[in-house]
């Protein structure tokens, strides 16, 4: 086990390693199998069994951009920059390289029903054997994957949206909205899309009709999770929280933390940042700094 990566007394020595050190942007993270992993550039990963008091170090054995994480199987999967790929069986201590025929950007991955599903800028793709072959599906241009009663719903460039029983046959459904978006999660038998502008849009049959919320804010949002009963939604100097679990009424949290990625697990909230800046909450309006950049 490598040692903590968790902030302690800091004496004069490390304080001058810390300013010269060089922190990664984390773009993703997720929960699975009691861990949390954190993926993001030049290939960082960084892991916590403990709910996020302290991380360690994965290593990915790659220097490109990770841009997505889910978990499923028994597997992380991790996606990115030129359809870098990878999946790891041992909570992201390391990770193997699985095989595409693509090479574009895929920004966003889920797992449903021993499949794992993952969208990009050009096409979809789909796993059956936990990340290890990919098999292109269809042409869209996709930000993020969500997977709920046996559907993926996906989202992406100019309010689209996909579905599909099976990760294999997707539908295109009737946009509600021309901004980007960015995320998308399942909970208490809704998706709720999130975007640019403060761009929300919520389903409540599976991805086949969504219409628009209230998100409260104009800010661009990148990612949303749900637990604790709630949805919370992430993004620049922004943090929203549903007040039940209908995610019909929002509230502003934040508007000091800018965060790429939320998720949930174990009765926490994660998001991650730049320079490593990793936060955690359990309720979506309080968030304590866990690790990141001094």
């Amino acid at each position: 086990m490598e040692a903590s990566l968790k902030p302690g007394p800091v004496t004069q020595q490390q304080q001058e390693e810390s300013d010269t050190r060089t922190y990664d942007d984390l773009y993703a993270i997720t929960f699975g199998n009691k861990t949390f992993v954190a993926v993001g550039q030049s290939g960082v990963v960084r892991t916590s069994s403990d709910n996020g008091s302290t991380w360690d170090n994965g290593t990915s054995g790659t220097e490109r951009h990770l841009y997505e994480i889910a978990y499923g199987d028994s597997t992380f999967v991790s996606v990115g920059q030129s359809a870098t790929n990878l999946y790891s069986s041992n909570n992201g201590a390391t990770w193997s390289s699985g095989t595409t025929t693509e090479t574009s950007n895929y920004y966003g991955v889920a797992n449903g029903d021993n499949v794992f599903s993952a969208v990009g800028n050009v096409n979809i793709l789909r796993s059956t054997d936990n990340g290890s072959n990919w098999t292109t599906m269809t042409t869209a241009n996709l930000r993020d994957v969500g997977f709920g009663n046996s559907t993926f719903v996906a989202c992406g460039a100019d309010g689209a949206t996909y579905t599909s029983a099976n990760g294999s046959s997707w539908t295109s459904g009737t946009t509600v909205t021309s901004n980007l978006l960015n995320g998308i999660t399942f909970g208490n038998n809704i998706f709720i899309a999130v975007g640019a502008s403060g761009t929300l849009i919520k389903s409540t049959d599976n991805g086949s009709t969504f219409a628009v919320g209230n998100s409260q804010v104009s800010t661009n949002l990148y990612s949303i999770a749900y637990g604790n009963s709630k949805f919370v939604a992430v993004g620049s100097n922004t943090v929203i929280a549903s007040s039940d679990n209908t995610g019909s009424t929002f509230g502003i949290k934040e508007t000091i933390y800018s965060f790429n990625d939320v998720t949930f697990g174990n009765g926490v909230f994660a998001a991650v940042g730049d320079d490593e800046n990793i936060y955690t909450s359990t309720d979506g309006d309080t968030w304590t700094k866990v690790y990141g950049k001094p």
